[in-house]
């Protein structure tokens, strides 16, 4: 039988997070060229503050220092008060601080941000501009988050609509809605969209001199998952080895960008049997991680989830047991109790306490993800 991404590691899927950043690019460039031809009634000191506010919260935000970011976002929001609630600036504001909590994986808080920033740039630039597409694209991400794929896939088609009218069709920063279709006909099950899209937004950032751009990293690694999944490992490893030498090279070593990137080629290597290879990639992922400036709890889950996996696989049952512990610790606070994730990490967990003979333990693990995944179909 095929392996699936339910038996064994789970992949993370990537949306674009650094460069265009969720459809952002650029974005703030614009603002800043706003600013200087404002008219000086508007408000020096409160523009100057935003300004800085807001560069500082970007460059918090590319560092992956999200709580620092969304203080500071917070903070720029509050420096705009005076100029009313449809003024732009406070629309990018909105927009960045739901691009925070979306890393974060706070997405009804991210959701209704995100909203307010469209309501605003709609009201103030019309129906067919591209910061409402920045927006709408953004919301269609927490639409497939969320399971509601119709409504993402309606939010995706139409930013690339206004995208490809306002930036003409072969534009680069078309990729994110590409990639963001990408992954939403792979949860369709439709493999044929699903790869094409990927492909399209990948020669949507070709150079001519056949270096890589940095939002390439997410696109590659989505299709390798993609190939992983079809058991077409000998396409999806040169893949994800070429997505993480990006974010190496644009990012550091010790980044949670990168983290992915070693937790999905670990992820490769088990399905492939390669436990060493995969116990240092997992070993890596969790250093990269931790050494970030702000690592990420729920990657940390998910990571130590797999890693878990792997070395019961191993027969090392006392070492499995305490990482899943841990990440059942993490991924509940992140997460929440009931969520699926949670569900799947208690079954491995209680099929972990039956070889080590702790079956009564097993017993009540097991009955708590079954009623999880009955809660979840009513």
């Amino acid at each position: 039988m095929r392996e699936t991404e339910r038996e064994k590691g789970y992949d993370v899927t990537l949306m674009i997070i650094n460069g265009l950043a969720r459809a952002r690019g650029g974005l703030l460039n614009a603002l800043l060229l706003m600013l200087l031809i404002l008219p000086a009634s508007v408000g020096a000191e409160s523009v100057d503050e935003w300004e800085q506010l807001t560069a500082a919260g970007t460059l918090a935000y590319g560092q992956a220092r999200y709580k620092d970011a969304e203080q500071l976002f917070l903070m720029a929001n509050q420096a705009v008060d005076q100029f009313g609630l449809t003024d732009e600036r406070r629309a990018a504001t909105f927009n960045s601080l739901g691009l925070v909590l979306h890393e974060q994986g706070h997405y009804a808080r991210a959701k209704v941000y995100y909203e307010q920033a469209l309501s605003i740039w709609e009201r103030v630039r019309g129906t067919d501009h591209a910061d409402v597409a920045t927006a709408l694209h953004n919301l269609a991400e927490i639409y497939q988050q969320d399971g509601e794929l119709e409504q993402a896939e309606a939010y995706y088609l139409r930013a690339l609509t206004i995208g490809e009218r306002v930036l003409g069709p072969g534009h680069p920063q078309l990729a994110i809605g590409h990639n963001g279709l990408g992954l939403l006909y792979r949860k369709q099950g439709d493999w044929v969209q699903s790869e094409a899209r990927f492909h399209l937004a990948l020669a949507l950032l070709e150079r001519g001199d056949g270096s890589e751009l940095p939002d390439a990293a997410p696109i590659l690694n989505n299709l390798a998952s993609l190939y992983k999944e079809e058991e077409l490992y000998v396409l999806a490893e040169p893949l994800y080895q070429r997505a993480l030498a990006i974010r190496r090279a644009h990012l550091g070593d010790s980044h949670p960008a990168v983290a992915v990137c070693l937790n999905n080629l670990a992820n490769l290597y088990q399905a492939k049997g390669l436990s060493e290879l995969a116990d240092q990639r997992y070993r890596q992922a969790v250093a990269s991680n931790e050494g970030s400036q702000e690592p990420s709890e729920g990657l940390m889950g998910s990571i130590l989830g797999n890693w878990a996996l792997l070395t019961h696989e191993r027969g090392l049952l006392d070492e499995a047991k305490l990482r899943y512990e841990r990440a059942l610790v993490i991924q509940q606070q992140t997460l929440g109790r009931e969520h699926p994730m949670v569900a799947t990490l208690l079954d491995r967990y209680a099929a972990l306490l039956r070889d080590l003979g702790q079956r009564s333990h097993a017993r009540l693990i097991a009955t708590r993800a079954t009623a999880i995944r009955t809660q979840g179909i009513k």
